[in-house]
């Protein structure tokens, strides 16, 4: 039989030669829906429709607890999060890129000079990572951080800062707490390779931050007592200090030639 070219609908065929299975176009376009349709559920299971997959491993959310904590009273909520970092693509599939980050809240209080639980008194961290925190009625701060995961380790290192604006609130309010410690360099380290380890580092740091309530009128006598026993400890150290004799140099040899030539 000769070739045949015949016209394409949806009941015919395309061109091809006599005796060659002859596949109808319907059939062709149910085959490219199927396969279509596979594809997407097989990006949807590996992948996720908004990149969260619905099999395999976990992505967001607090997978792992913390096993040992040396200072529980200090560090609380701790916990190791999943962090969406952004997206790898290969050819038709986006597979999303996910990090590991710690994060919890670093706690303490704040008292004055007789232990009664100060309110309202702002904690500053300089650090990256951290949030600020102000202390509430029973005098406790939570200062949040998430810090990233590198290699199974996150070390972060911070100060925290006391009540910075004192003293413009002294002289706007004429009284304002003082605190007894104006800043406290402090690290927290986990370590997830030894089993999900965390410390606290602070130094002297002590657990209750004591602060001074004080008046504007306080303030400035304690300044001019302290400026005149700064003054008064310039003078004796500079009465003690006996005056350095000066050698002769080869300089003053050599000006003394120079004099006697002269004459």
């Amino acid at each position: 039989m000769k070739n045949s070219k015949l016209k394409i609908d949806s009941e015919t065929v395309i061109p091809a030669k006599a005796g060659i299975y002859r596949f109808r176009v319907k059939h062709g376009m149910t085959l490219c829906v199927i396969l279509h349709f596979t594809f997407y559920i097989f990006n949807c299971l590996f992948t996720g429709c908004a990149g969260f997959p619905i099999i395999g491993k976990k992505t967001t959310g607090k997978i792992t607890t913390i096993n040992e904590n040396f200072n529980p009273d200090r560090l609380t909520d701790l916990g190791v999060i999943k962090k969406l970092a952004g997206y790898k693509k290969f050819l038709f599939i986006s597979n999303a890129n996910y990090t590991d980050w710690f994060e919890g809240f670093l706690r303490g209080e704040i008292v004055n000079e007789d232990g009664v639980p100060v309110e309202n008194i702002q904690v500053m961290v300089d650090g990256i990572g951290f949030e600020n925190a102000v202390t509430d009625v029973n005098g406790v701060y939570k200062i949040r951080f998430s810090v990233p995961i590198v290699k199974g380790i996150s070390d972060a290192n911070g100060k925290l800062i006391i009540h910075p604006k004192w003293e413009s609130e002294l002289e706007i309010k004429g009284t304002s707490y003082q605190p007894a410690v104006k800043d406290a360099p402090f690290r927290i380290y986990y370590n997830g390779n030894a089993g999900g380890v965390v410390a606290l580092n602070e130094g002297k740091l002590p657990p209750k931050i004591i602060v001074k309530k004080i008046t504007l009128g306080q303030y400035k006598t304690e300044t001019k007592k302290k400026e005149a026993a700064e003054k008064s400890t310039e003078s004796s150290t500079k009465k003690q200090e006996k005056p350095v004799k000066k050698e002769p140099g080869f300089e003053d040899d050599l000006f003394k030639q120079l004099e006697n030539f002269n004459k």
